[in-house]
């Protein structure tokens, strides 16, 4: 079987074998001409470090990260190459020695120094084209230095001697701070070729710093010619071992910046001395200025990239609406303050900054945020960092305070947000709730204590405002509604799903698969209450009552977990929950010869999501219940809260055919207005009227006023929470048309009240279409 190497790799093996080739014809050539021992060293050296150029050319196939790096070296092994055939050329035929060799050996030296340099790249991502200033600055230096200790009169055959040593040394001793330096910041201690490539460059640059004492010549001396072809050697070996790869680690910045400094200070240094010393030694001041430029240049740029650095930082720290210290620099602060015997961390909530946005806009919103923030920052001063972490939310970490102080700094904070705001001619007012925690509580990080900072706000939040300082009896019921939110999140399936996302689009088998992933954590149920026409006795409306059917705490009544759901982004998913069941439960009374009307109470926050529409259309489609038979009930709150967006979503469901009825008529602001706008059908009275109607003959007023206000609306009135036949007398005399209460039934499931319903049909007593009120 035949097989076929790839182009590139007979490309290289090609050039390799001319390169071998043409090194060897040069050695054969110097022999000929002329086949003195140093001729033959000389050639024998550049076939050498050809061979080292061919090997590590071969070796480049192998693609370890590290492989840019051994290229250059063999660029570096070639370049000698060249360097001694040209120098075994020029001593053969009697031309001027030294020249073609120091030329390659510098080229080597550059070669070797530019691998280094993109080896420290690769190990720690520090180095940059500046290297390239510090190390031709860092020659400069060494050769300022070397000619001011080489007392040789300028131009002279000695000096020129003296430069092709010193340039040679100059290069070596470059590439070997830079091995050092590598081998120390990018963690190379433990690469045996790390070490071996130092210990090559300092065995040869010791040879040439011995030459130049013995006395510079410009014939390379035998043991030096050697000393250089041995380096690529080594190199290739090297190369062609293999060494385990470390990984990369983390470098500082000035470790880099060190040697600038060095190299300018010695630049410096050479030109004092220079002038101190007698005699004129202008090559070695031009060269000392050139390296305190180069190395002052270098540094002046470190210097700007540094402050460009810190500026950034400071930037990714600070919060670009107000100026303060963003979450991220919180973190930091706070975990500086969990290991102090003193210190507070407070959380600061404004209360209702939505309706700020909503109200009045974006533009008001941001003007409003940044206002605080500077009133945040006049009233800590400095005595601790004010920090946004987002949306309304700003902390407070505190140096050296007690839980006394830190509370009563929050309480002057509490005094700067509640002051008006006046922004774009806009006032303004605020409320804000505040949550303290010390580091006496025990938190033993930031996550800690800003976790139980935030649970004091909270805290402060659920009591209507204002400071609370954390307690490990409010952290315990923090936690307690965490793993209550955690659970009503599986509950009801996917929590992320907004309202308008149709998770039941697949039917009964992608429900049931839900309910296997809800199973533990109970289940989301309807119970049903009905209610009664107060003129013949029947059975004309049922108000569904969400329930949880929680595995460990029992069946838990909506006043547990609406309220989390609401500020937990579930309101959504839980009506939509209870839509499904209500009209499932409606189209099944129907099947049985039962129609009935359903009905399903809306949130504040549902009434605010687009995609309302669309989920009411999906769960009439999927029960089969005609839209005509769906009452959606909204209560004064909700509609007060942004009236045109309500009046807007209350008309576009009332022209698909659905009824509207406003629930909890007088608990809210009960204006005059939204009842002329509202396409609705209905008011549901209270049950805090019901219940002093018969003692209270001011209640009693009210309620009959009610009553006449929304017959001549042309609205029915359904009275809520009635449990004597005296009361239900006293509304029939006042003219009321429905009535609830548990004087006729509990609330109870809808499969019991199913049965209920039928029961009561086949003992002959009427009934009429059933109506199912939502998530109330």
């Amino acid at each position: 079987m035949t097989t076929t190497s790839p182009p590139r790799v007979t490309r290289r093996r090609t050039r390799t074998a001319v390169l071998l080739g043409v090194s060897a014809a040069l050695a054969a050539a110097a022999l000929v001409l002329r086949g003195t021992a140093s001729v033959t060293l000389t050639a024998a050296a550049s076939a050498g470090a050809a061979l080292a150029g061919g090997l590590l050319g071969g070796a480049a196939r192998h693609r370890d990260g590290d492989h840019v790096t051994w290229r250059w070296i063999g660029v570096a092994a070639w370049g000698l190459a060249a360097g001694l055939g040209g120098e075994a050329v020029v001593a053969a035929t009697g031309g001027p020695r030294g020249v073609a060799f120091t030329a390659g050996a510098a080229l080597t030296a550059a070669a070797l120094y530019h691998g280094l340099v993109h080896w420290n790249r690769i190990r720690t991502e520090l180095s940059d084209p500046g290297d390239w200033l510090n190390g031709v600055s860092a020659a400069a230096a060494l050769l300022a230095l070397g000619n001011l200790l080489v007392r040789a009169d300028p131009g002279s055959e000695a000096w020129w001697a003296a430069q092709l040593g010193l340039v040679r040394l100059a290069a070596l001793l470059v590439a070997l701070g830079t091995a050092g330096t590598i081998v120390t910041i990018a963690g190379l201690r433990r690469d045996l070729r790390a070490w071996a490539f130092a210990a090559g460059l300092a065995a040869v640059a010791s040879v040439e710093a011995a030459a130049l004492l013995v006395g510079p010549t410009t014939a390379p001396r035998s043991v030096v010619v050697a000393g250089w072809a041995a380096l690529v050697l080594l190199l290739a070996v090297l190369r062609v071992g293999r060494a385990r790869a470390l990984p990369p680690r983390e470098a500082a910045s000035e470790d880099t910046t060190s040697g600038a400094v060095v190299v300018m200070g010695a630049g410096v240094g050479i030109l004092v001395v220079d002038a101190l010393v007698p005699g004129d030694q202008p090559v070695s001041s031009v060269l000392a200025a050139v390296a305190a430029v180069g190395g002052g240049a270098r540094v002046l740029r470190l210097v700007t990239d540094l402050a460009q650095l810190a500026a950034v930082r400071q930037e990714a720290r600070t919060d670009p609406l107000t100026g303060v210290a963003n979450r991220r620099a919180l973190v930091e602060q706070a975990g500086a303050l969990a290991s102090r015997p003193r210190g507070a961390l407070l959380v600061v909530d404004l209360d209702r900054f939505k309706e700020v946005n909503d109200r009045f806009g974006h533009a008001v919103g941001d003007g409003v945020i940044r206002s605080a923030a500077a009133r945040l920052q006049g009233a800590v001063g400095g005595r601790g960092v004010v920090a946004r972490l987002g949306g309304d939310e700003f902390a407070v970490a505190l140096d050296d305070a007690d839980a006394e102080t830190a509370v009563a700094i929050a309480r002057d904070l509490l005094r700067e947000l509640t002051r008006p705001i006046g922004v774009e001619g806009r006032v303004v007012r605020l409320e804000a709730s505040i949550g303290v925690a010390t580091t006496a509580v025990g938190a033993r990080d930031a996550a800690g204590l800003l976790r139980r900072a935030d649970a004091a706000m909270y805290d402060a939040k659920q009591a209507g405002g204002g400071v609370r300082l954390y307690d490990r009896e409010s952290d315990a019921r923090a936690h307690e509604e965490r793993r209550l939110v955690d659970a009503l999140r599986h509950a009801l399936g996917d929590d992320r799903r907004a309202p308008g996302a149709d998770r039941h689009a697949a039917g009964g088998d992608r429900r049931a698969a839900g309910g296997d992933r809800r199973a533990g954590h109970g289940r989301i149920a309807v119970h049903l209450q009905p209610q009664v026409d107060l003129d013949d006795g029947r059975v004309v409306a049922a108000e569904a009552l969400v329930r949880w059917e929680h595995p460990e705490r029992g069946v838990l009544p909506p006043a547990v977990f609406l309220g989390l759901a609401e500020e937990h982004g579930l309101m959504g998913r839980l009506t939509a929950e209870v839509l499904e069941q209500a009209a499932r439960a409606a189209a099944a009374w129907d099947t049985e010869g039962q129609p009935v009307r359903v009905a399903v109470n809306l949130s504040t926050s549902c009434l605010e999501e687009p995609g309302l529409v669309g989920v009411v259309e999906g769960a009439l489609a999927r029960s089969g219940l005609p839209a005509d038979r769906l009452v959606l009930e909204i209560t004064e709150t909700s509609l007060m809260h942004d009236p045109d967006r309500a009046v807007e979503m209350t008309h576009r469901l009332a022209n698909l055919g659905i009824g509207l009825s406003i629930d909890d008529y007088g608990t809210g602001y009960s204006s005059l207005a939204y009842l002329n706008d509202l396409p609705a059908e209905e008011l549901k009275l209270d049950r805090s009227f019901t219940a002093r109607a018969l003692a209270d003959p001011r209640t009693r007023a009210i309620v009959a006023g009610t009553v006449e206000l929304a017959h001549h609306l042309g609205l029915r009135l359904v009275a809520e929470g009635v449990e004597d036949r005296e009361t239900e007398e006293l509304l029939r005399e006042l003219g009321c048309d429905r009535v609830q209460g548990y004087l006729h039934a509990r609330p109870m499931p809808a499969e019991a009240f199913a049965r209920w319903l039928r029961d009561r049909s086949t003992a002959g007593r009427p009934h009429a279409p059933l109506a199912v009120e939502g998530v109330a």
